[in-house]
């Protein structure tokens, strides 16, 4: 059985399954069950990028939005300063249903992962980075043909962060990879034993999709 289609309206925090809450743990928009995005790290415009996330997660969108904009317009390619900036568009557009902000948080995300692939210093690990694009994408087209490339990456950067394995298992069951999101889903199973909520997840969904033998 193909996991249930989820509108993008449905999944503003990152991926309410049928199974349970699954996905990146963004902090702004709601806790998931990958590791939380840390703070950005302190040098140079993070204590400025903290405090406009504060007030963004107090729900202050417009302040906290115009000071990353202030930011962004002193040091354009600052990593930190775009993914918060994306976290704050996201969560704006949860609020507004504006696919403006889905697309600016896109393009933000994309920006922050070419700045740092190019090597600028970030306080917010590449492979998060992939993971919130992923989920973006998917509220941005309503389905989730391109999660499962970001979150090929995020696994590729990061092999020991077996949330990202979890999150690529469920977006590959939402996207009809039958097969695939199986054998994320055990080796999810298979790696991590620390947090029994996220097995519990993982195994409900393993569960639910088709027992065809995998390929």
């Amino acid at each position: 059985m193909a996991a249930p289609p989820l509108r993008s309206r449905d999944a503003p925090a990152p991926l309410a399954s049928a199974v349970g809450v699954v996905g990146i743990g963004v902090a702004l928009v709601g806790a998931g069950c990958a590791t939380p995005p840390e703070p950005p790290a302190v040098p140079v415009e993070v204590v400025g990028v903290r405090a406009a996330l504060d007030e963004c997660t107090r729900g202050d969108l417009g302040a906290g939005l115009a000071s990353l904009d202030a930011t962004l317009a002193q040091t354009p390619a600052a990593p930190d300063a775009l993914v918060a900036r994306g976290l704050c568009r996201w969560r704006r557009w949860g609020e507004t249903d504006d696919p403006d902000d889905a697309r600016g948080a896109h393009r933000d995300l994309s920006d922050a992962i070419g700045a740092v692939e190019r090597g600028a210093a970030a306080g917010t690990p590449l492979d998060r980075i992939y993971s919130h694009r992923a989920f973006v994408a998917q509220a941005l087209d309503g389905a989730w043909d391109r999660a499962p490339a970001d979150l090929d990456r995020a696994v590729e950067v990061a092999p020991g962060e077996t949330g990202h394995v979890l999150d690529r298992g469920v977006a590959r069951a939402y996207a009809g990879d039958t097969a695939a999101a199986r054998r994320d889903l055990r080796r999810f199973l298979a790696a991590d034993s620390a947090d029994a909520g996220r097995q519990r997840v993982a195994r409900a969904l393993l569960e639910d999709l088709d027992p065809e033998p995998d390929r």
